[in-house]
């Protein structure tokens, strides 16, 4: 009887300057299935990049579920949620890829939505292999540098990315001045509590005015935006190894630790502790 699972796979361990400010590979290879695939949240840290190489199946997640087969498409699947790779019946399902982390992973999953897309055309596909293979040669050689080349590779493919879904155009629009002053003083200080008071002040318009700024230039509501922010601080402070989440929840300015990781979890689903789980290789 055929195995269900087949793995040509290279694990790498990354060095801990790595795990704190590079992109950085935990594997890179093929798996070849007869069967699905099932991962559950949290099973494996970081996130999947492959694609195709033979065979037919889907990707079946949350959001519902992705046809895979081969052509110029790669699809990123995020580690923290269940996932499963699904062969068709009596086909088998062959991929290839690798999977990596990094700082600030989670901001690049809610920008691609992968959540509800996890499915991306890429024009220029001889680029993403050569890099697959490029990748394969340093986990194997380690020459003189090999994590800050792996970085520079990986981002170059998130570079693509980001070009596929014309994340990187411009807006045509100049966003109003009120904006634009609020927007520069939340990202001056991400860690204070902003309050509707001091963002008018800034804004030199009233709130009702500023509100209906933020809305018309595409901007969400002010307080999504403050809590995006922080959140966003959450998240990078919690890499930290050093803070204790007693630690962050004060530079943060919550009034405890309990209203922080009621406020992690709420958006984010998971709670501070599990989140830096997840960042452990």
């Amino acid at each position: 009887m055929a195995e269900a699972f087949s793995n040509n796979l290279v694990f790498v361990d990354p060095s801990p300057i790595a795990r704190r400010l590079l992109w950085h590979l935990f594997s890179i290879g093929s798996r070849r299935m007869t069967q699905a695939d099932h991962h559950e949240s949290f099973e494996k840290p970081g996130a999947h990049l492959f694609w195709v190489q033979s065979g037919v199946g889907y990707l079946e997640h949350k959001a519902g579920r992705f046809a895979l087969s081969r052509g110029k498409k790669v699809w990123l699947a995020d580690m923290s949620k269940p996932r499963i790779y699904n062969p068709m019946p009596n086909r088998h399902l062959s991929v290839t890829g690798f999977r990596f982390g990094g700082p600030g992973l989670e901001f690049w999953h809610e920008e691609f939505h992968v959540d509800q897309n996890a499915e991306f055309m890429v024009d220029d596909f001889k680029f993403v292999t050569r890099t697959q293979s490029e990748l394969l040669r340093l986990v194997r050689r380690r020459p003189a540098g090999w994590e800050w080349q792996i970085h520079l590779a990986i981002t170059q493919i998130m570079g693509k990315l980001l070009v596929s879904r014309n994340l990187l155009d411009s807006p045509h629009a100049e966003l109003p001045e009120p904006v634009v002053r609020v927007l520069n003083a939340i990202s001056a200080n991400p860690l204070r509590d902003w309050k509707a008071k001091e963002l008018t002040s800034i804004g030199k318009v009233s709130y009702s005015g500023l509100r209906a700024l933020f809305q018309t230039s595409g901007q969400g509501t002010i307080h999504a935006h403050i809590q995006r922010a922080r959140l966003d601080q959450a998240r990078l402070l919690l890499a930290d190894k050093r803070l204790s989440i007693k630690d962050v929840s004060g530079q943060l300015n919550f009034s405890s630790e309990f209203y922080f990781s009621h406020f992690f979890r709420h958006h984010t689903g998971m709670t501070p502790t599990e989140f830096r789980q997840h960042l452990k290789g």
